[in-house]
């Protein structure tokens, strides 16, 4: 298996892992949200509450299930496909919080508040995770290219 083969396949089960973990920190936040908006305001409360989650976690979800699949691309398509993500999730997010404004059961705070716990929480434990794994960001240097570096260094350069 080549360098940039091996590196791609050790960045797809980081993302993996990175999606495993954040679905799991996630889901619990989602739980919380829902009981807590289920006790406060009801039936309406919750599902405003699971409404919120349920965005956070399938549009996180989603940026995480990409960015793996081209995780073995260049880097061009990577940037692309990432760049593309996000703005249909932007698009989606837009048109869904105009949809949801207009049903008189959904309750705002609940719905709101839902999405920023499940979003703090998701992304406190991606970081985590991330931090963890110990992704090398840069491959090895080649002994050809260390040389001047080490060159520079032995006559008392930077």
């Amino acid at each position: 298996m080549s360098e940039n083969a091996a590196a791609g396949a050790q960045v797809e089960d980081a993302y993996r892992v990175l999606l495993r973990r954040s679905l799991l920190v996630g889901g619990i936040a989602a739980l919380v949200c829902v009981v807590v908006a289920a006790v406060l305001r009801g039936l309406d409360g919750a599902l405003s509450a699971g409404l919120g989650a349920l965005l956070v976690l399938v549009f996180f979800g989603a940026r995480l299930l990409v960015m793996r699949r081209t995780a073995r691309s260049n880097p061009q398509m990577v940037l692309v496909a990432a760049l593309g993500v996000y703005t249909v999730k932007i698009v989606l997010l837009g048109l869904a919080m105009v949809f949801l404004s207009r049903l008189s059961w959904v309750v705002g705070p609940a719905l709101g508040l839902s999405v920023i716990v499940c979003a703090v929480c998701w992304l406190a434990a991606e970081m985590r995770a991330f931090v963890k794994l110990r992704v090398p960001v840069f491959a090895a240097s080649t002994p050809a290219a260390s040389a001047p570096a080490a060159d520079a260094r032995r006559d008392g350069g930077s």
